[in-house]
């Protein structure tokens, strides 16, 4: 397999390599231009339909493409998650190979890998990068902590495929928190997949009406045993006092020792306020229904703001990352925290 590392050759020559690798995936981007709008097109037009007329989360598919392209280069090994778009109504596998297909072929051809699919460090992030450099840190997070915990809950788990690599034939017990119908179709394309999610304790929920502690203690979770909270792709869609109140309920409802990871966007990312880009990002979200809410200041001491945060809840700050460039013009857009009781 090619391989996109250039760091063994000098500056000058790995600036001059990367350009090439990108002159062939531009050559092969133009000619399969036509196919690569169709594949948007069908792509995005069936999440939307699906989201619209089932009550599925359109957002929370925007992870498994990414990482399935991660999965087809050979960076990121995850069976499961490939098996289970394969049988999701609302995805399209022939329409994800119309998308990337360019950039994957300028892989095999000359080693283009382009950010969607780099692990860049946190601080390096692009919004093309951001998938990747947040898959890059949970999983590094929930790696190092998994052995530890007796109990793993998924909140707001959405299609991620994350118990199956990471919890599979451990002693943990494992919980997946989300919408009923999101669950459904989840369980439903499992099943068709044939992989075996009987281990995995399903808990549907309205967060709206229900408390989500409630739910689990029903179902089996134990509040005095250290759990791993892991927590993606939520916060921003959420209040303030919303956030506030999972984290403190995740301090009063777990053993010591337990861990939340999450992520949140900087207040400017989510009003859109930094770029004409961000604007229309906001705007073309609420067509799903989903609008950004939440939003911690990231232009000043963001750290003792995250900090300041997780304090309030009766939690630490364990590993942190800032998401984007920090410059006197530029702040981060986001960022990436373990926090530990």
């Amino acid at each position: 397999m090619p391989n996109d590392s250039t760091k063994e050759v000098p500056p000058g020559s790995r600036s001059l390599i990367k350009m090439g690798q990108f002159i062939v995936f531009l050559i092969i981007q133009v000619v399969l231009l036509p196919l690569t709008i169709i594949g948007y097109i069908f792509a995005v037009v069936k999440i939307l339909l699906y989201s619209k007329k089932y009550g599925i989360s359109a957002t929370a598919t925007n992870p498994l493409s990414a990482r399935w392209f991660l999965h087809v280069l050979g960076k990121r090994e995850d069976e499961a998650m490939v098996e289970m778009i394969s049988s999701l109504p609302f995805l399209s596998t022939a329409g994800l190979w119309l998308i990337y297909g360019p950039a994957f072929i300028a892989n095999r051809i000359c080693g283009y890998t382009p950010n969607l699919a780099r692990f860049l460090e946190p601080e390096e992030a692009s919004l093309t990068s951001l998938h990747s450099c947040k898959t890059g840190f949970f999983d590094k997070i929930m790696e190092k902590n998994i052995d530890s915990m007796d109990q793993v809950v998924f909140m707001g788990a959405g299609f991620d495929t994350r118990a199956f690599k990471y919890c599979k034939g451990k002693n943990v017990k494992v919980f997946e928190l989300d919408q009923e119908n999101t669950q459904k179709y989840k369980i439903e394309a499992l099943r068709k997949a044939r992989i075996d999610y009987e281990w995995i304790t399903f808990v549907p929920i309205d967060f709206r009406q229900e408390s989500w502690v409630d739910k689990l203690m029903e179902n089996g979770f134990d509040t005095v045993k250290k759990t791993f909270f892991f927590w993606e792709g939520v916060t921003g869609y959420l209040e303030e006092e919303s956030v506030k109140q999972t984290l403190k309920a995740v301090a009063k409802s777990s053993g010591k020792g337990s861990v939340i990871a999450f992520d949140f966007y900087s207040k400017a990312f989510i009003t859109g306020e930094e770029s004409f880009l961000l604007k229309y990002g906001s705007k073309t979200l609420k067509i799903t229904g989903e609008t950004w809410k939440f939003g911690i200041d990231t232009k000043e001491n963001a750290r003792e703001n995250v900090e300041t945060l997780l304090r309030e809840a009766g939690l630490t700050l364990g590993e942190f990352s800032l998401l984007g460039k920090t410059t006197e013009k530029v702040k981060p857009f986001g960022g990436l925290v373990e926090a530990v009781k």
